[in-house]
């Protein structure tokens, strides 16, 4: 089983390694509201019969998905973005896309001299969300201040950890992701 919600429809995902997939589509296909769950026929077959109902797979596959209202609007709007996504090229335009743009922000890291630190593994990091961090939380807030002073807003990093994240999932366009970078090279040069 995966969450594969920042993975959709921005890389190739290797299928036949799982037996359930799941991932809200608010990130790369469209508004929240929906899921998208794939589960192998093998799996319907072995679901668990003590489960509530709405937690069992078979019973939303034997109704086409559709055991309760589905959120309407939601999935028109992701029938939208997979139409965008086709005309650019598809997954394997996506998956370019994304490495392209996650480069320009780890390279602004890794050409930083230690002013920005990435804690991710290079083997590991995300062309989704990027994670980095300054010398300390003032510095980092000092960094955000700017950023939404520029209307670049979210940079904030997850509550528990801190830091700087910078989400470019499918529908940041490059000016957004050129932004951020021209905005880190600036507060290291004023530094």
């Amino acid at each position: 089983m995966s969450d594969m919600s920042s993975d959709y429809m921005s890389r190739s995902i290797a299928w036949e390694r799982f037996d359930v997939v799941y991932g809200g589509v608010q990130k790369n296909l469209g508004p929240a509201g929906v899921d998208l769950t794939f589960v192998r026929k093998s799996v319907l077959e072995n679901t668990r019969r003590d489960l509530a109902t709405y937690l069992r797979y078979d019973i939303h596959a034997a109704r086409d998905s559709m055991y309760n209202t589905p959120p309407v609007f939601s999935i028109y709007m992701m029938g939208k973005v997979l139409k965008w996504i086709q005309a650019l090229g598809g997954v394997a335009a996506m998956e370019e896309r994304a490495a392209r743009r996650s480069a320009m922000v780890y390279d602004a890291i890794d050409t930083s001299d230690g002013f920005y630190r990435s804690p991710a593994s290079v083997t590991y990091r995300s062309h989704m969300n990027i994670v980095f961090r300054l010398s300390d939380e003032e510095m980092e807030s000092a960094f955000i201040f700017e950023a939404e002073k520029r209307s670049m807003v979210g940079l904030r990093g997850h509550r528990d950890v801190g830091g700087i994240r910078a989400s470019i999932y499918n529908a940041m366009p490059d000016e957004g992701v050129e932004a951020l970078v021209e905005l880190m090279r600036e507060y290291r040069a004023a530094d």
